[in-house]
């Protein structure tokens, strides 16, 4: 469930870089419109593979609904830290899918 959720945030995260004013606010000068693209892409695909995570473990009736939660909960968490600590925002995008992915390897065994 924390690689889904990290999976939804950093998707989430990537949409919001695609937007000239989090960009500026996070990584310094506005997207070129090909960076732009390049993630919202990333944003979509990130989705995806969290829709399957969740589909993949609590089959496909609670997987969805589940994702929908995480998708919101990630929404939730990532609009208070780009209003509160906007910093925060990029290094938790790398941590907690990682420590998501890492916790499902070791859980598989």
């Amino acid at each position: 469930m924390l690689l889904a959720f990290g999976l939804n945030y950093l998707a989430l995260l990537t949409c919001c870089l695609a937007m000239a004013r989090h960009h500026r606010a996070l990584l310094g000068p506005a997207p070129s419109p090909g960076r732009a693209a390049l993630l919202r892409g990333v944003a979509l695909t990130g989705t995806a593979l969290a829709l399957g995570v969740c589909i993949h473990q609590q089959g496909g009736e609670v997987g969805t609904v589940l994702w929908l939660c995480l998708l919101m909960v990630s929404g939730l968490v990532l609009v208070a830290l780009l209003a509160w600590r906007p910093r925060w925002a990029l290094p938790l995008a790398a941590g907690v899918p990682l420590a998501g992915g890492a916790i499902a390897l070791l859980g598989a065994r």
